[in-house]
């Protein structure tokens, strides 16, 4: 078995160590890094608690990855000790195995249904291929790591329970379970509660003076890493405060069950830890499924074992699950372990053979999809930091000033690359606030109109249609190789979208809500254009120009009008009165009106038709802006509000069984894009779909599925019906008659998107 052991040990690693990944990836990933090269844990470099151990392996190995001449040795400096660990692991966990097995009923008396050598083998292989662990084994993150030194400690503290461990296993035990909290803060969840067992647990053949060393053992261990630490720290008043605004900004900045108590997000606790680490949730019900047939099958069986289980397991599962983000999947990897024991232990009820089979059942699985994932991994890296790559690689033909902007959320790559050895990013770099991103845009093009913008872009993010968007091609959609959640879940930054903006024609300042992320931003800084005015900055231009302008009176129907005083560049306009409910306007810029240079301002303020001071909440939820013969579209009657999924990343609009869009005529035929939700999600049967233009039926759609379709919207007939283009649908429902909700809207078609060329 030694032989076995050591064989999938040397293998594991040999799997590991080619897919080691060229790019960081994570926001810890980078802290480590960060930290590595300069550590500060009040400049989260690392973040607290400061991993000072797990920091001080990975500036041995950096330094030795660099000196080898291997390309970027920091991300595989890191990474190393993952596939390093990966590789214990399998000794680690076999001999934690083997010391429940032996502690549940002595290794002379155990029942022959459950042999320890066969399900404590069979255990740590399905343990060590699982998805989760094994991908988890390549990233350059200190969580296989942590794991490996509190199995070790784990296996240590059984076997010394169980009375097969050496002399001091008990004391070594509690020195490494204090060591490994330097590695993984989290891991005293794992080895403290069982060490605490240990100690209280009679009939151990433990004696006083062993039970005292284990106490100065564990303190030792932490001393260790706790004293350097402080110092480096610069005291313990410095340390405390860096400790606190991390445990500030997780509480604040996270989903967790312990802040956010729905049933949704228990819901998601439950799936992303239990469900996704085997590759897939219908495989997790699976294995989870027979994990629970074999707890009952331990608990009648060898119950000491089964218990010895949950002491050292639970306590980390009941902080994971209150108190991480759950969609962080990585976070549920110690949980694999005793749902992989468990699962093999209701397997060796039915014999060896059985055991066997389902093992190797299961190991085939989590390669099949595990092993892809690694290669992809181990040749491309981050999405996020490819998109600077190629962002870097970008030059303006015209020889202006190339600058790169960015979501938030990818500030600590930029952070990175600024200090990495080789950095590929030119000097100018746009660092934003989170959530208000787009207004440092709008900064740089005031100070310089000329301007090409290569942004790193979040994809669930919708804040960029505050930009023309006839400035910005497709962007480069770079993604991960595979499914997120069992490899990479809650990885920030993770999937990337590169624009290439050219200077726009318009963009928006603040107080507007043309997606519903921008209308909460709107909501939350207490703007719109019935508070101040709402203001769009307009590249100047000589020629005339169409702009559109549409949103909601937000009062209820008892409300007056409201009335918006528009002014360009200081000029008054045509006001625009609303009633409750949705408006639409087109406006004619003439020639001249948009004269001078840069941008210039156009704002809109909303005021009470009737004079009165009272404040009616307005929502100007549609903008567009453009010379002649450019299309345009905008949605007018049948529509409702934006809405947003952050679960799903998506955006729509729903439009009832009669919906009208506007299409600007441009003299020519148009082809219009609509993509929208399969209606077979809320109709028995597809709905029939006309698409009319001055009562001249264009198309005619039957959707069954998702769709995207496209529609010649011919000219002549977009010029008599004034661009009103007609969407009918014979079925439409009402939320409020399916499940009592007071949703009374008229429901047919879900719209992602509708655009124009």
């Amino acid at each position: 078995m030694r032989k076995a052991i050591a064989a999938l040990s040397l293998v594991y690693l040999s799997a590991h160590l080619p897919f080691l990944p060229p790019t960081l990836e994570d926001t810890d990933s980078i802290n480590f890094a960060l930290g590595v090269a300069d550590f500060d844990v009040a400049k989260h470099q690392p973040h607290p608690p400061g991993y000072p151990v797990f920091i001080a392996l990975g500036k041995v190995s950096t330094s030795i990855v660099r000196a080898g001449g291997v390309p970027s040795p920091e991300p595989r400096g890191l990474a190393i000790w993952s596939a390093i660990s990966g590789a214990a692991l399998v000794p680690l966990l076999y001999g934690f195995f083997f010391a429940l097995s032996v502690a549940g009923r002595g290794l002379q008396t155990l029942p022959v249904g459950l042999q320890p050598l066969p399900v404590a083998w069979w255990a740590t292989v399905v343990a060590v291929t699982s998805p989760l662990f094994w991908f988890t084994a390549l990233r350059p993150l200190s969580d296989t790591t942590g794991l490996a030194a509190a199995i070790a400690a784990q296996a240590l503290i059984a076997s010394s329970i169980a009375g097969t461990g050496r002399l001091r296993a008990l004391t070594w035990g509690g020195f490494v379970a204090g060591l490994a909290i330097g590695i993984r803060s989290q891991t005293f969840l794992l080895t403290l509660p069982l060490l605490g067992l240990a100690l209280v647990l009679p009939r151990t053949g433990l004696r006083a003076r062993d039970r005292i060393a284990a106490i100065v053992a564990t303190a030792i261990g932490v001393l260790v890493w706790g004293i350097p630490l402080i110092v480096a720290s610069g005291g313990l008043s410095s340390y405390a405060a860096a400790l606190g605004s991390q445990a500030g900004e997780d509480f604040s900045g996270v989903v967790m069950l312990w802040t956010t108590r729905t049933a949704r997000v228990a819901l998601d606790a439950l799936i992303y830890s239990f469900l996704w680490p085997w590759g897939h949730p219908m495989a997790g019900v699976l294995v989870t499924g027979v994990a629970m047939i074999g707890a009952a099958h331990l608990l009648w069986k060898m119950p000491r074992a089964l218990a010895l289980l949950l002491v050292a397991f639970v306590p980390y599962a009941i902080f994971h699950l209150l108190f991480h983000e759950t969609i962080t999947v990585r976070y549920a990897l110690p949980l694999v372990v005793p749902v992989a024991y468990l699962a093999v232990c209701a397997l060796d009820w039915a014999g060896t053979a059985v055991t066997a089979a389902g093992a190797a059942v299961l190991i085939a699985w989590s390669l099949a999809i595990s092993v892809p994932a690694s290669i992809w991994y181990g040749r491309h890296g981050s999405p996020a930091f490819m998109a600077f790559q190629e962002a870097a690689r970008i030059r303006d033909p015209a020889g202006g000033h190339h600058v790169i902007g960015l979501h938030a959320v990818a500030r600590r790559a930029v952070d990175w690359l600024e200090v990495a050895r080789e950095s590929p990013l030119p000097l100018r770099i746009l660092k934003a606030p989170h959530g208000r991103e787009w207004l440092t845009l709008i900064e740089q093009w005031r100070n310089d109109p000329a301007s090409r913008i290569s942004f790193v872009a979040n994809p669930k993010r919708t804040d960029l249609a505050l930009i023309d968007p006839a400035s910005r091609r497709p962007p480069l959609a770079l993604r991960w190789g595979f499914v997120e959640p069992p490899f990479v879940g809650g990885t920030r930054p993770g999937d990337s979208d590169l624009y290439a903006l050219a200077p726009p024609g318009w963009m928006l300042d603040r107080g507007w809500a043309l997606t519903a992320e921008v209308a909460g931003i709107t909501a939350t800084d207490g703007l719109g254009p019935h508070r101040r005015p709402s203001v769009a900055w307009i590249r100047a231009r000589p020629d005339a120009a169409t702009l559109m302008i549409g949103g909601r009176h937000l009062g209820p129907s008892s409300d007056p009008p409201v009335r918006m005083t528009v002014s360009l560049n200081g000029i008054a306009l045509d006001p625009i009165e609303a009633k409750s409910g949705f408006f639409f306007h087109v406006v004619s810029a003439p020639a001249g009106s948009l004269a001078g240079g840069g941008y210039i301002p156009f704002e809109v303020k909303a005021e009470s038709a009737d004079g009165s001071n009272r404040v009616i909440p307005v929502g100007l939820e549609q903008f567009d802006l453009q010379s002649a013969g450019t299309p345009m579209i905008g949605v007018e009657d049948g529509w409702h509000e934006p809405e947003y999924d952050p679960r799903t990343a998506r955006s729509w609009r729903w439009a009832a069984e009669k919906a009208t869009l506007w299409v600007r005529p441009v003299g020519r035929d148009v082809r219009l894009t609509l993509s929208g939700e399969s209606p077979l999600q809320y109709f028995d049967a597809a709905p029939a779909v006309i698409i009319s233009v001055a009562g001249r039926e264009i198309a005619r759609l039957n959707p069954s599925a998702d769709f995207t379709q496209e529609i010649v919207l011919p000219a002549d007939a977009l010029a008599e019906a004034d661009g009103r283009v007609a969407i009918i649908s014979d079925k439409f429902f009402v939320p409020a008659e399916r499940d009592g909700s007071p949703d009374k809207r008229h429901l047919a078609l879900r719209i992602y998107s509708y655009a124009v060329r």
